[in-house]
Order: C-alpha cells, then sequence, then structure tokens
C-alpha cells in the first residue's frame, strides 16, 4: 500500500501561496509522490506516475498547441498535473487547452511567476514526507487501537465504534463469511440519511459486494436517492475474500487519508474473521468426533457419543434425522485451473452454510464438515408431531438450498434427506438412507433436482440399496436385453414402444398418438416383439416383469 498525499494538499505550501488552479479541479485527489521540471519536448518518456510537472512553457512557447496535445499523453502516463509559470513564454494557457484539461479531470495549475522551483520542489517533497509520516503515524495508532481491542477480545462492534471515533461518519463491517453485520453511527440524522442503503447492503448475498479485486483500495459510490458518497474497503488475506468495510460520507469531510487508516485494518479484520474461523473449525473437529461415534453401526463407538451427549445438549431420546450434503467437486473443480483454491473456496463455502444455519434455523442441529460434504444431525421434540417434524426438516433444507443458491452451488450440490429415527441407536440407518439417496441423485446427474427424500423413494428403496442395486439392474438388463440389442442394431423404436404401451394401459390408438407414429406401425412392433422375442405384454407376468425392469432402468441409471 503507497501512502499518497492528494495533490490538493500541495497547494497548502507556503511558496504555492499564490497558485491558481486553471482546470481539473476534479483531478486534485489524485496522489503525488514527485515532481519534476519539464523543459524539453520528450519530457513524455521520463515522467512517472504521481509526478508533477513544473514548466515555464519553454518547449511549447513557438507552438501552443503542443500544450493541448501533450495533456492527454501526460494523463495516460498518470501524471498527477502540470505547474505552469505564465506571462514569460506565454501570456496565459490557451483555452482549448484549459478545455481538454476539464474533460480530462487532469489538473492545470498557475505557479506565482516569482516561486524558484528549486526552492517549490524543496518545500513540496517536505510537505510530502511530513504529510506521509504524519499519516504512517495515524495508521500506526489506528491499528494498535485494533489489535489492544483484539487482544481483549473486545469484537467486531468495537472496531466499528473505533472507525467512527477516526472519520464521524457512519460505518458497518460485513463479514461473508459468520453473515455478520457490525453497524454504528449514534448520530440520528446521520443514520436517517443512510438507513435504505445499510437494508439493501445488509440483504445483499454474499460474494456479490462492491469490490472487485484484493488490488483495489477502496471503491467509491454516489446513491443515487440521497446523494451521499458511499466508500467500499474489501477485507482480504491471502486471496481469500471475507467481507467488506462500508463507510458513508454524511458531511463531505472524509479525505483519502482517512480512507488509507481504515483500510490499514482490513488485513487485522481478516485476521480476526479468520481466527474465529480457526476456532470454529476446532469446534467441528470435536464435533465430527461425536457424530461419527453418534452414527457408528459398532455399538461400543456409540455409546462413548451417547455417554458424552449432554455436552452437545443432545438428548439420544429425541427423534433425530440426518441430512447429508455432498459437492460434485471434481466436476466443480473443472471449470478452474486452481483446485487448491476451489477446494479452499468449498470449505469457506461450507463454513458460511453451517454458520447461517445457526442464525437462522429456529430447531435443535448438530454438524460436521469434511472437504466437500458435510453432515446435519436435526433432532426434534417428542411434543412436536409428524407433520411439524417434517416442515422443520423442509425448512432447513430451504435455509440450505437459499444459501447454495445465492453461491451458484445448487447445480453442484445433492442433499440427501433420512427417515426421521426415535432413538440414537438407529441413526446410522437415517445416515446410510441419506447417503443412499445422495448416490441415487448423482447417479442421475439431474440438475433441477438436487434434494432427495429417502421417504419419498417408494420402490427404489430397496432398489437403491447398496447391496441390491447390481442384481437388479442385471434383472433389468436380462429382461430387455434382446429389446434393446435390436434397438442398438436396427435403430428401433420397441423399448420407447414398450415404456409407452404401459403407459397408456395397453391403448395401442394412444400409444400411436404420444410416438406421433402411424397406428399400424405400431401394431406391427407390438405384433414384432410378440412373434420373434415370444414377448406377449398382455401376460399379466409378462407385463408386472417388464413395467418393473423399465421402472429400474428409470431410478437407476
Amino acid at each position: 500500500m503507497k501512502l499518497v498525499i492528494p495533490l490538493r494538499n500541495i497547494l497548502n505550501v507556503s511558496l504555492l501561496d499564490g497558485a491558481e488552479v486553471l482546470a481539473g479541479h476534479g483531478g486534485l485527489d489524485r496522489g503525488i509522490v514527485s515532481v519534476n521540471v519539464m523543459e524539453v519536448p520528450d519530457i513524455v518518456e521520463w515522467v512517472r506516475p504521481g509526478e508533477l510537472l513544473l514548466t515555464t512553457a519553454y518547449t511549447f512557447s513557438d507552438d501552443p498547441a503542443a500544450l493541448e496535445r501533450l495533456i492527454p499523453q501526460l494523463k495516460e502516463k498518470d501524471v498527477c498535473g502540470l505547474g505552469i509559470k505564465t506571462h514569460r513564454y506565454i501570456s496565459e494557457v490557451p483555452k482549448s487547452a484549459i478545455e481538454l484539461a476539464n474533460i480530462l479531470d487532469f489538473p492545470i495549475i498557475r505557479i506565482p511567476q516569482d516561486v524558484p522551483y528549486g526552492e517549490l520542489i524543496k518545500e513540496i517533497f517536505n510537505h510530502i514526507i511530513g504529510e506521509q509520516t504524519r499519516l504512517l503515524s495515524r495508521i500506526n495508532d489506528f491499528n494498535h487501537t485494533v489489535r489492544e481491542i483484539m487482544l481483549r477480545h473486545g469484537g467486531m462492534q468495537e472496531i466499528v465504534e473505533q472507525i467512527y471515533q477516526a472519520t464521524g461518519a457512519p460505518v458497518m463491517i460485513r463479514d461473508d463469511i459468520f453473515r455478520d453485520h457490525y453497524c454504528f453511527c449514534p448520530d440520528q440524522e446521520k443514520e436517517a440519511q443512510i438507513e435504505n442503503d445499510i437494508q439493501k447492503l445488509m440483504a445483499m448475498p454474499s460474494d456479490k459486494g462492491d469490490y472487485t479485486t484484493p488490488n483495489n483500495r477502496f471503491q467509491h459510490v454516489t446513491m443515487v436517492e440521497s446523494g451521499l458518497s458511499r466508500y467500499t474497503i474489501p477485507i482480504y488475506f491471502d486471496n481469500t475474500y471475507y467481507g467488506n468495510i462500508f463507510i458513508w460520507d454524511t458531511e463531505g469531510s472524509l479525505r483519502p487519508q482517512d480512507l488509507f487508516v481504515i483500510e490499514s485494518t482490513s488485513t487485522l479484520i481478516a485476521l480476526d474473521i479468520l481466527n474465529r474461523t480457526t476456532l470454529v473449525e476446532r469446534e467441528n473437529v470435536h464435533q465430527t468426533t461425536f457424530l461419527e461415534q453418534l452414527l457408528s453401526e459398532d455399538p461400543k463407538e456409540q455409546q462413548k457419543a451417547i455417554d458424552s451427549a449432554d455436552y452437545y445438549r443432545f438428548n439420544p431420546e429425541l427423534p433425530s434425522q440426518i441430512v447429508a450434503l455432498v459437492m460434485n467437486r471434481e466436476e466443480r473443480l473443472q471449470m478452474t485451473a486452481n483446485n487448491s483454491k476451489m477446494i479452499k473456496n468449498l470449505n469457506t463455502g461450507l463454513l458460511n452454510l453451517t454458520n447461517r444455519l445457526g442464525r437462522e434455523y429456529e430447531g435443535y442441529f448438530l454438524s460436521t464438515r469434511k472437504s466437500d460434504r458435510a453432515i446435519f444431525l436435526l433432532q426434534f421434540d417428542n411434543a412436536c408431531p409428524v407433520e411439524g417434524r417434517h416442515a422443520m426438516c423442509r425448512r432447513f433444507i430451504e435455509i440450505l438450498d437459499g444459501c447454495l443458491a445465492e453461491k451458484e452451488l445448487s447445480a453442484f450440490t445433492m442433499i440427501g434427506v433420512g427417515s426421521c429415527v426415535s432413538h440414537a441407536r438407529q441413526l446410522p440407518d437415517s445416515l446410510q438412507q441419506a447417503e443412499q439417496t445422495v448416490r441415487i441423485l448423482l447417479a442421475r446427474g439431474e440438475e433441477q433436482t438436487h434434494v432427495l427424500f429417502y421417504d419419498d423413494l417408494g420402490l427404489l428403496r430397496v432398489l437403491g440399496h447398496p447391496l441390491l442395486r447390481e442384481d437388479a439392474l442385471a434383472y433389468a438388463n436380462e429382461v430387455l436385453g434382446a429389446l434393446e440389442e435390436h434397438d442398438s442394431n436396427q435403430r428401433g423404436d420397441l423399448i420407447d414402444t414398450v415404456r409407452v404401451y404401459f403407459a397408456s394401459g395397453g391403448n395401442l390408438k394412444r400409444v400411436s398418438e404420444l410416438l406421433f407414429t402411424h397406428y399400424n406401425t405400431i401394431i406391427y412392433r407390438i405384433n414384432r416383439i410378440r412373434d420373434v422375442y415370444g414377448i406377449d405384454l398382455r401376460d399379466p407376468e409378462t407385463a408386472f416383469n417388464f413395467q418393473l425392469a423399465l421402472k429400474i432402468k428409470e431410478l437407476l441409471e
């Protein structure tokens, strides 16, 4: 971070008492880092960003239009401004050059005729160094204050209050990892001015803030409704985004130096969030051990968890239910070259997810996260009826799904829900059911359906069981094999005809309508199935076998 001094501050040096800004007032907040003298035509090749160039206008005294050609070049080189002495080589700056400088917000300053450039350069450098020293001291003091708050665990709210004390401006920190918002503005009049904007920012989905890259120091937005300025400072550490600091300039008094001071604390704020994240991760390790034991099929391991259940406020006697979430990491990682970063983002997303559930879900739940998956245990009161349990579970899924949608992860995430069991001893069954529904979702690969309840599986509860799945598919292939081979070799439609035949209750006219095929063609296909392959679809046992085989294919493949 460069400690840049606004060009307008240089106008305060004593030798510039009589100076006049002729053009480019809009660029006076650009940073000045050095000063140089320009008296040669090819100066553009030697200038540096942030320089203030001083000139007597000698180089374009015979060609005033040269100044007009020079200004865009200096602007492109990020020169912060041009100081000109008039009345010696040119009587005044050409009007066309002033108009162009105003358009480009490129400051042109008339320097008093009697000011020696050597003395002026020395005074400007002294001023820059003095301002930078004062700014460094201010940054150091403010960072020390924030560190003290963090060391005594004062919390983010106290940091927000310190920012207000330092700037006098309303401020909000939005922590997008824990989905927390911390605001401070004791002035009710100021608060009223920004109330609508605060509500909009609080409702904004995480990862959708007013930031672009970590190299962005801060962004300025003018609020249309009130005309006030809002500055956004992204909170980053180690190329990971944690949230934003928002500051509203309600009095028009915020200076770039103020924003530099606040920006200097953004890394500390990110570290505070990271520290809390580490604590949560440690808790997750203990909670993971507890849940692994509780969900174990080994009675001894399960008993260990039950013995320590009070620590987690878990009651083994109450109804409970398992929800399994799996992110299809392999497909997700194919979308980025930086796989390690994407895995890190997945972990951060799951942390964000569990914290949001903790804030918005009113019931009891425990969770464990491992890389690209999470297991949630929901528990309900005995007094809660079955319908109430269903409603609470669906509310949990709704919050879960909403967070995934905000992060555009729904298409890569599968959620399986096991049955509600009456005692902790039966939780391994609920876990197996939840994992079975996830496997079914992964096998289907349907993006539009990424949530599946075990209780809604019907026949698939049996057919989708890991021990039966391969046998069920083998049975289906045996029943349908002859017709599938025909369709594959002859590019035929016998399987589709059979499928629609059963869906239409054996009504051949309806079959022809649904397949957009002539009635006689349908009759030919049905007769061919009977005569060539010996399959009479009107036979009850044959019809059952074929309908079952088609259902297995539909559900498991």
